[in-house]
């Protein structure tokens, strides 16, 4: 926006200390006011989300493993792993979006589609697509971090986490 107080970003202040609360918005102010980003501070947000979520100690523990709590925007693909969910767009869609939004991350978090052997295969096919797309802190399999069986409340907790849900799916 122009005009008052939106201006009052897009200056440089002399002896002023940056604070920003994402490495997002660090590289956004940086690019805005041309002050380098290592002197732009990161301060998290000042609320603890797994007070103010009540999220299940099972989330906690998998949030601290794959680390992407604080990633924005987080899309959610709540599916299990089968060609029908078409997953493999969501990894390209995820890709196409970090290149505006670098820390913009995926989490599917369904297991193996147990109905059809053919699942493994395409597990592996999703897995090395991750890689060849460079997104592999990015797009998280929660198959992957957890051998057990989600509870429903676990998976309650990442759609209160996620920004969006995205459902790709044929079918």
């Amino acid at each position: 926006h122009d005009g008052y107080p939106w201006d009052l970003l897009r200056w440089q202040w002399p002896g002023a200390t940056h604070v920003v609360v994402s490495q997002l918005r660090r590289r956004e102010l940086s690019k805005l006011i041309g002050v380098p980003q290592e002197e732009i501070a990161v301060v998290p947000n000042g609320v603890d989300l797994a007070a103010f979520y009540k999220w299940e100690p099972e989330t906690l523990d998998l949030l601290k493993r794959i680390g992407v709590a604080h990633r924005a925007p987080i899309l959610l693909l709540p599916v299990r792993l089968t060609p029908r969910k078409n997953i493999e767009f969501a990894l390209q869609t995820l890709a196409a979006l970090r290149r505006r939004m670098p820390d913009a991350a995926l989490i599917v978090t369904g297991p193996l589609g147990a109905h059809n052997p053919a699942n493994v295969r395409y597990q592996e096919e999703l897995v090395a697509l991750r890689s060849r797309l460079g997104l592999q802190d990015a797009a998280i399999f929660l198959a992957e971090w957890s051998e057990a069986f989600l509870p429903d409340s676990v998976i309650a907790d990442f759609y209160r986490l996620a920004d969006a849900l995205f459902l790709p799916s044929f079918e």
